[in-house]
């Protein structure tokens, strides 16, 4: 039977440092299974603790910056090729110095606020010209068709022959599907109603006075509106006036910065337990780096990225904040803080219960109090900090296929004694086995 003895030193009556062997301190009651006498217990100051839930981990400090919300940024394009006329106007502020006019107002620039509708830019084009006076045209040349066909038949039935009257017929219809081929082109040019129709009243004006010309009409006639498609900020423009720009030029970048995007690196060993988060756990807090007296602003994050960094070993996680008081600026650093649930799989134990040897840690689980018995099992270790051994509460399959046994909440392990023993233990492995 295996068992553990400590050396105790007396003198012998002649004076000389003799020892004997002291009782056993504890004995192999079964396979794998130690029970301690009550001398065994106080020699190597056996106590006991109880095996905890794992506390929440710590959480997770990622850095990142602010962003622009990409589904919230629009590039404004001219609809043709041409020459930028005007440039959008807003009021001027007292501090404006530069691109001042006489009332009052200032072109558009850089960080200058806009809404959805807003006039950013006129461009001069001959195509937009030439397609609304081939409209006035087809509108015309349809009214003169038209008159001759109406004549035509009311004049006698024998004055004009038959084939005349056909021809007159064919030129109608045809000054009609030029008229809607034209206005289709219009349309397709994102031309509002508005603007067709005054094309279509400068044909009339055109039909009652050929000789009339509309001065205003004639400035405005080639000129193409460019407006925001959305109400935010200027974040780039790319021209000036008599520039010549072309339809696939960005003019304007316009933002809606009312909501950002946050955009922080993670490393791949942190991926695991961001992945693991339900999609109502994904929360954290955005901390201004520049600002040590803000106050944190709770957000959700919704994309974790698949593709790594090789170099930085690192993947990104994404997600939005409402920045409607304008608290936020893009570009700026934040630390987002990522609370980490309670893993209910793992159990803490002290540094001083886990006995490790080798390639394997075990520990010593009461299996009876009253008869002092303990059993040793090895355990699956997750993580080692200084305080606590976190350890796997039901070991996977690849644990268990390496001895690996479940260690639950509540059951109790030695926690003080525990080097003495494992030195006892090493000492008699070559009897026990």
């Amino acid at each position: 039977m295996l068992s553990g003895r400590v050396q105790r030193a007396f003198f012998a009556p002649g004076g000389t440092l003799e020892t004997a062997a002291p009782p056993p301190a504890f004995e192999l009651a079964g396979p794998n299974l130690l029970r301690f006498t009550p001398d065994g217990v106080r020699q190597l100051q056996i106590s006991t603790t109880e095996v905890r839930p794992a506390p929440a981990p710590p959480p997770l400090l990622l850095p990142g910056s602010v962003t622009i919300d990409p589904n919230r940024m629009v590039r404004v394009h001219s609809r043709f090729a041409g020459e930028v006329a005007s440039i959008g106007q807003v009021p001027d502020r007292p501090t404006d110095s530069e691109g001042l006019s006489h009332n009052g107002m200032r072109p558009l620039r850089y960080g200058d606020h806009v809404t959805q509708g807003q006039v950013l830019a006129i461009v001069w084009s001959k195509d937009i010209g030439e397609k609304k006076s081939e409209l006035v045209d087809a509108i015309t040349r349809t009214s003169v068709d038209r008159a001759v066909l109406t004549r035509l038949h009311k004049a006698p039935k024998d004055l004009f022959p038959a084939r005349t009257i056909e021809e007159a017929k064919r030129a109608y219809e045809s000054d009609l599907v030029a008229v809607a081929r034209a206005e289709r082109t219009l349309r397709s040019w994102r031309l509002t109603e508005d603007e067709i129709n005054a094309v279509r009243d400068e044909a009339a004006q055109v039909e009652r006075d050929p000789q009339r010309e509309d001065k205003a009409a004639a400035r405005s006639w080639a000129q193409t509106e460019v407006r925001s498609p959305l109400t935010g900020v200027i974040v780039e423009k790319n021209f000036n006036v008599g520039d010549m720009v072309d339809p696939a030029a960005d003019l304007f970048k316009v933002a809606d910065l009312s909501r950002v995007q946050i955009t922080v690196s993670v490393y791949e060993e942190d991926l695991p337990p961001l992945r693991a988060l339900q999609p109502d756990e994904r929360h954290w807090s955005i901390d201004i780096k520049a600002d040590p007296n803000d106050v944190p602003v709770a957000g959700t994050f919704d994309v974790i990225g698949d593709i790594i960094d090789p170099t930085q070993h690192s993947g990104v996680v994404i997600g939005w904040l409402d920045n409607s008081r304008g608290h936020l600026t893009v570009g700026q650093f934040i630390t987002a803080t990522v609370p980490l649930p309670v893993d209910p799989r793992l159990v803490v134990v002290p540094p001083a219960a886990l006995l490790e040897e080798a390639n394997h840690a075990d520990v010593l689980v009461e299996v009876d109090a009253t008869r002092r018995e303990y059993r040793r099992q090895p355990v699956a270790v997750v993580r080692r900090q200084e305080q606590l051994i976190t350890i796997r509460s039901q070991p996977t399959p690849d644990e268990v296929s390496h001895g690996c046994q479940p260690l639950l909440a509540g059951q109790r392990v030695i926690s003080a004694g525990g080097l003495e023993l494992s030195a006892e233990l090493t000492n008699d492995e070559p009897q026990a086995r």
